[in-house]
């Protein structure tokens, strides 16, 4: 069983394009960027994209629809983060 880098990729591309879609800051507002750890589309949303694509791989069979999924599942996770953990 050999899985590709294409549903990381997926996932990734899934995850920014919602975020995008639910208006997630590009780049985070505050300056210096190094100092904030306001969530945006670049980061933490890929990496929890990622991280749960591995996840998914291991546990279960990961096909494409999963990953468009954990990369809804990453975007709400980094535009509500905040809330959860601010």
């Amino acid at each position: 069983m050999v899985i590709s880098m294409e549903y990381y990729v997926v996932s990734v591309i899934a995850s920014i394009i919602f975020a995008l879609i639910m208006k997630v800051p590009i780049i985070p507002k505050e300056r210096p960027i190094r100092d904030t750890f306001e969530t945006s589309v670049l980061f933490p949303t890929p990496i929890i994209a990622l991280g749960l694509t591995a996840v998914d791989k291991v546990l279960f069979t990961p096909d494409l629809m999963s990953c468009v999924l954990i990369g809804l599942i990453s975007a709400l996770f980094s535009k509500f983060s905040d809330g959860i953990f601010g």
